[in-house]
């Protein structure tokens, strides 16, 4: 591993210094720089990968009649379908052998995604934007942290004891007490989490009155949707400021919120963002949902371009006052199997929804949606000793309040949640087959 790093530690360098200038360029910098890499990607995709000469020969055309960004609009989508299906035409010519690396994605809302990444390079292009989101958030590789991600043991310390490894599979009433007495004793100054984790984390002090932890500064959240009410809950109980940061595995869009504002951030350096409407237009409008499509420009031995996320962002024009120009998410507003589908195949999304549940009734230890059915959710529900059917009556009139007639809700009493291979957890379980588009919002 350290071999590794020296190797490619001019690579993290160079994108770090670039990302440090960078970050305070003009609007018109950004899109010229943008429009470069671009370039510099569809003719190696031309030149170099099977699939994508194939896509150009079959359209007539050539990538120097791609002239800005709008004309990327030219090219077809790539989808997790397509790359499974093409995943060794997908790999460029002009790499060798052992510089490919097989990675696949968690697989946290099904079949995980198999593809290559650059050997070595890629990680430490991703280590420098980690550093930059160190900066951005006040953080530093010295800092004492606890980091809750997917492990298969409750917990480690790594990193000389500065930093506590917890399990998201073991965030529960019996190791809870335990954990919480470990993260007392190294007085971390931030935490690294899936929101649900520390979340679970946050309910379970707020209803036995615990106190919280006063070193800590900084809470940031990876890897699921966070919710407002999540971030409301946590900043409520642990007094600071809650960070965003939006990624995935296939490095083709990245973005993050900063200090002074929960807007997205959308790293232009990283790739091209497209928001693109149910009619398959990009979004324009302000408030306006649209699935997000990212174009990498750090995934040259295998090009993820024009690649359909499934994750859904809402749009906005609005500029923040951190004085950056990079693109702007107003939020996430989560993947297309995070939607319930109502009675009249409408498509109603979960913001509020898991707030209604964990905040109006302190005997609810954790809780999970599940449909199979239009019109219909099972609600299953881990209840504490304290749980009663006045409990099930407010959940009840609480879903009606926000569904109406377009959804029904059946509770139903589980031991324990199930969490992904990934360590994640879904509050829905969709069996439905969901597209964006295809049901009415």
């Amino acid at each position: 591993m350290l071999t590794q790093a020296l190797i490619h530690f001019p690579t993290f360098l160079r994108t770090y210094t670039l990302l440090k200038e960078s970050q305070w360029w003009s609007k018109e910098q950004l899109e010229e720089y943008q429009l470069l890499q671009l370039k510099k990607l569809l003719n190696h995709a031309y030149e170099n990968v099977p699939y994508y000469t194939k896509i150009f020969k079959k359209l007539k055309l050539k990538p120097k009649e791609i002239q800005s960004i709008n004309d990327l609009q030219k090219l077809p989508y790539l989808t997790k379908e397509i790359v499974r299906k093409n995943l060794g035409t997908l790999k460029a010519t002009n790499y060798p052998e052992h510089k490919f690396q097989f990675f696949s994605t968690g697989g946290s809302t099904g079949q995980p995604l198999r593809f290559y990444i650059d050997k070595g390079v890629w990680s430490s292009q991703l280590a420098a934007y980690g550093k930059i989101l160190m900066d951005l958030t006040g953080r530093s590789y010295f800092d004492r942290c606890v980091l809750i991600v997917r492990s298969e043991i409750p917990f480690e310390y790594r990193s000389f004891r500065r930093t506590l490894v917890l399990s998201s599979f073991f965030i529960n009433d019996k190791y809870l007490p335990l954990f919480i007495k470990k993260i007392r004793k190294l007085k971390p100054k931030y935490f690294l989490s899936y929101p649900s984790a520390i979340t679970n984390l946050a309910v379970y002090m707020k209803r036995n009155n615990l106190e919280v932890f006063p070193s800590v500064k900084i809470i940031m959240c990876h890897a699921e949707t966070l919710y407002e009410w999540q971030r409301d809950l946590l900043e409520e109980m642990f007094q600071c400021r809650v960070y965003n940061r939006y990624g995935l595995r296939e490095t083709a869009a990245l973005g993050s919120t900063c200090e002074h504002s929960n807007y997205l951030h959308m790293f232009p350096e990283y790739g091209i963002v497209e928001l693109i409407g149910k009619e398959g237009k990009p979004v324009k409008k302000e408030g306006e949902v649209g699935e997000i499509v990212g174009t990498g420009f750090h995934t040259y031995i295998f090009p993820f371009i024009r690649y359909k996320t499934g994750d859904l962002g809402v749009y906005t024009t609005k500029k923040c006052p951190c004085g950056r120009n990079y693109p702007l998410l107003k939020r996430i507003e989560g993947r297309v199997q995070e939607f319930v589908v109502s009675k009249t195949k409408q498509l109603i999304p979960l913001i509020g929804v898991y707030g209604l549940v964990a905040t109006c009734s302190p005997n609810v230890k954790e809780c999970q949606l599940y449909q199979d059915t239009e019109g219909e959710i099972i609600l299953n529900i881990v209840k504490t000793l304290d749980y009663s059917d006045a409990d099930s009556e407010i959940i009840k009139k609480r879903f009606q309040a926000r569904f109406g007639d377009e959804c029904t809700v059946k509770i139903q009493f589980v031991d324990s949640i199930s969490y992904t291979k990934s360590g994640k957890y879904r509050f829905l379980v969709q069996k439905l087959p969901l597209k964006f588009g295809i049901c009415q919002m």
